[in-house]
């Protein structure tokens, strides 16, 4: 079998494809919201939001947590459980899950395309399950505006201690 690489095709050949390549980027490069650009996100407003979220795990507020979580919302735990919007809420809520404390190391947000990702540190206190737990993590944000405001619907954590 005879395979073909860019490195061996003909000049011939290799003018189309640069070409291609290149209206590819230029296609694409409108593709990303830049901060301040027409119709970005607002960086802070959504960094507010995320910090309301988290005083809202604290409390174990469930209609601020309902308000600010999309409906298809995918939330993944540091210890790998993943669970839907009902039943983090439905978690906190009844105290099968407590925030103890939540201390934000670092937030930061960036837009991409009309959403805003949020790279982020914290050290957390948790009980879950009657289980006292204290660690620091890493987590990714996804937020997207939906009927005007701003919603979460993606988490992952990952637990650095």
């Amino acid at each position: 079998m005879h395979t073909h690489t860019y490195m061996n095709m003909n000049t011939n050949m290799k003018k189309p494809i640069r070409m291609w390549m290149a209206g590819a980027v230029v296609a694409l490069s409108g593709c990303q919201s830049l901060p301040g650009g027409a119709g970005a996100p607002d960086l802070q407003e959504v960094e507010a939001i995320e910090r309301a979220r988290l005083a809202a795990w604290m409390r174990a507020d469930t209609q601020a947590m309902r308000s600010v979580l999309g409906d298809d919302l995918l939330y993944c735990h540091s210890d790998g459980r993943c669970e839907n919007k009902e039943q983090i809420v439905s978690s906190i809520g009844s105290g099968k899950q407590v925030y103890r404390s939540i201390e934000v190391l670092e937030l930061k947000p960036r837009a991409v395309g009309g959403a805003v990702l949020i790279n982020g540190k914290v050290r957390l206190g948790v009980e879950s399950n009657g289980k006292q737990m204290e660690f620091n993590a890493i987590f990714t944000d996804v937020y997207v505006r939906r009927d005007g405001r701003w919603q979460m619907v993606s988490y992952q954590s990952t637990s650095t201690s």
